[in-house]
């Protein structure tokens, strides 16, 4: 063990050490090729820097593994990195290659995906291959199973550690932490192997960070990063044990769980936004804006960029803190070797505590994105053909996690079935439930504007249909109908509210992008005077229609919402549609209050105001310079009866 260690630790400063001596000829050479990246609005450097300093990192670790199978041919034999070793090589050979032409001259992004492709295939191949469990069935091991999963997840992690490279030493040092991760897990569940060619790797990346931390003299360009999100996602793949499946591979999910974080929500957020440019008039809006039109183009609004506004452009910070995320998420992935009973529930965890990290800065962008797609005029004609099906399956995906947590919960009580018979009885429970909700026309309903007898005709017809369903089952089977009844009586409670809640899911989505647009629009309106700052005098039903008006026109509101005034004294103190209620117009004498809200509008939404209060209302906002507008709910009749109509 101390030997091996030894040696591996010799190839790592090998590795070091060429770096350090080649990233300044790479750096030099880089320069005067013309490989430069040149600063503009959407990179953060401010003068030109070299890219493709990557290629002292690929040499580098070349020539530590050559040196190494010179020296300990058969050490290096029994190491799990040699069963791919050739494949590896020529992959990397592809990528460098590619990336070298596209740090130079550029390289279509279609061309850069299709090579990456081409590499997953010669990867799989070779024997690195994404194969799931076996407890999860013979199946996993079929070619049509695991082919497309290695596909995806090479061409997912070298996306990430590209995508990724817009800092001064960001997507080399997420590279060496991620790495450490693995080597750490690999160490832990087999301590006699020690894999020669992490300690290379590591070892080149820390020569190279060295001209690659803030101030950058030298970036890692296509080149470098094509082949780090290579040799990561090699890595992840050639460390995993089949007998460890979740402790290990997942631990290496969450090794590079920040790229993958960012990859995820730069597809997301391209895709909304190339929707979104088919309609012409977002695309008018998006051309006036500067913002992204197609999936492959780039942008300003990576996980990286989001961290440099919140540290108001200091790079080392933002870097240091991307850092600090992926260490807590390699730690997370250790706790899964550490508790192998619950490490589901700890890698579950870890997965929400990422999305939790950036939940709030995908409010203002991919969700606000998302609410523009949903609230963009005309898209709910183009969505109706696909809304049933969606319906029908959301519904059987949420009857199929009912039984199944019910099955994890009841296990004591439930009667040892085959897999065969569970699924049979989940077909029973489910297609009578279906066959109601078609029979109530729940896929016919705008669930939007759902009224309370909506959601009550859902739980009606799922608990007679689930009675129905049972008996039926007492009938064809009456051994299994007593043990299950437990089991079937709790799925039956369950099942509708389960189903009404899904139902609402997008209603609450839109009001919470709605929340998150009125405060951004709130937070703007302190430098932008052309966004009014409104109160509504009046908490009852015309504010609620203008409220639900504004969520409907989400993206293309220029109000804040500040508050609401109300004469009632039993509603002061209270949230009406998340819109405080202040009380009535005399509180605004509080100079205080007034500074805060500074309403720039009065909308008078209650018909119940005389004459005095009106004028009172009037009087104060002439002398406070405030606009004054009425929002009413009116009926005006434009064609009367004829009178024959009317006999």
């Amino acid at each position: 063990m101390i030997v091996n260690l030894a040696k591996a630790s010799a190839m790592g400063a090998l590795a070091c050490g060429v770096s350090l001596v080649l990233t300044p000829l790479v750096r030099g050479l880089m320069r005067r090729l013309g490989a430069v990246d040149q600063p503009d609005p959407r990179r953060v450097n401010r003068v030109p820097v070299p890219r493709g300093g990557g290629l002292a990192v690929v040499v580098a670790v070349l020539v530590a593994l050559a040196v190494a199978w010179g020296l300990w041919p058969e050490m290096m034999a029994a190491q799990p990195f040699s069963k791919v070793l050739w494949p590896y090589l020529a992959s990397t050979g592809i990528l460098v290659a590619v990336g070298a032409v596209d740090d130079r001259w550029g390289v279509p992004a279609k061309v850069k995906l299709l090579a990456q492709g081409v590499v997953a295939c010669v990867m799989c191949w070779g024997g690195a291959r994404l194969i799931l469990p076996s407890v999860l069935g013979a199946w996993v091991a079929l070619p049509w199973v695991y082919v497309p999963l290695t596909v995806i997840w090479y061409i997912g992690v070298i996306n990430a550690f590209n995508l990724i490279d817009g800092l001064d030493g960001l997507s080399s040092g997420l590279a060496i932490i991620g790495t450490l991760g693995m080597l750490g897990a690999m160490l832990v569940t087999t301590p006699t192997l020690l894999p020669v060619a992490s300690f290379a790797f590591i070892g080149a990346l820390l020569g190279f960070l060295r001209y690659n931390y803030n101030p950058a003299s030298v970036f890692l360009g296509d080149s470098g990063s094509l082949f780090v999100g290579l040799t990561v996602a090699t890595f992840a793949l050639v460390s995993r044990r089949g007998d460890a499946f979740l402790a290990t591979m997942g631990l290496s999910v969450l090794c590079v769980g920040v790229p993958l974080i960012d990859t995820s929500l730069a597809i997301l957020r391209r895709t909304l936004r190339y929707i979104l440019a088919r309609g012409e008039e977002t695309q008018a809006a998006e051309g006036a804006s500067g913002e992204a039109s197609a999936v492959m183009t780039a942008d300003r609004d990576h996980v990286h960029h989001r961290f440099l506004q919140w540290t108001q452009g200091n790079q080392r910070l933002a870097v240091g803190g991307l850092y600090a995320l992926a260490g807590g998420l390699v730690l997370l992935g250790f706790a899964t070797l550490l508790l192998r009973a619950g490490n589901a529930t700890v890698f579950l965890l870890g997965f929400l505590l990422m999305a939790a990290v950036i939940l709030r800065a995908m409010t203002n962008v991919e969700f606000w994105d998302a609410g523009r797609l949903l609230t963009k005029p005309g898209a709910r004609n183009g969505r109706r053909a696909i809304a049933v099906p969606l319906y029908v399956m959301a519904d059987l995906v949420a009857m199929w996690g009912l039984f199944r947590v019910l099955r994890w919960l009841l296990a004591p009580i439930l009667p040892v079935l085959p897999y065969v018979a569970w699924l049979n009885l989940l077909l029973a429970y489910a297609v009578p439930v279906i066959a109601g909700l078609v029979l109530v026309r729940a896929y016919d309903r705008i669930w939007g504007r759902s009224t309370r007898k909506d959601s009550f005709s859902i739980f009606v017809a799922v608990l007679v249909t689930s009675a129905i369903s049972h008996l039926g089952i007492v009938y064809l089977c009456p051994s299994l109908a007593k043990p299950l009844l437990r089991f079937h009586l709790f799925y039956a409670l369950l099942l509708p509210p389960v189903l009404v809640c899904l139902r609402l899911v997008k209603t609450a989505f839109l009001q919470c992008i709605a929340v998150a647009e009125n405060d951004r629009l709130k937070r703007a309106s302190v430098q932008d005077a052309t966004i009014e700052r409104v109160l509504f005098y009046g908490a009852g039903v015309n504010l609620r229609a203008y409220i639900t008006l504004y969520e409907v026109n989400v993206t293309r509101n220029r109000v804040a919402m500040m508050g609401v005034l109300d004469d009632n004294p039993g509603l002061r103190g209270r949230i009406f549609r998340d819109l405080p209620i202040f009380g009535p117009l005399e509180v605004l004498e509080d100079e205080r209050l007034f500074r805060r809200l500074r309403p720039t509008r009065i909308i008078l939404t209650t018909p119940a105001i005389g004459p005095e209060r009106l004028a009172d209302i009037e009087r104060f906002c002439q002398a406070r310079g405030i606009a004054i507008s009425r929002c009413t709910i009116a009926e005006e009749e434009i064609l009367p009866h004829a009178p024959s109509a009317i006999l």
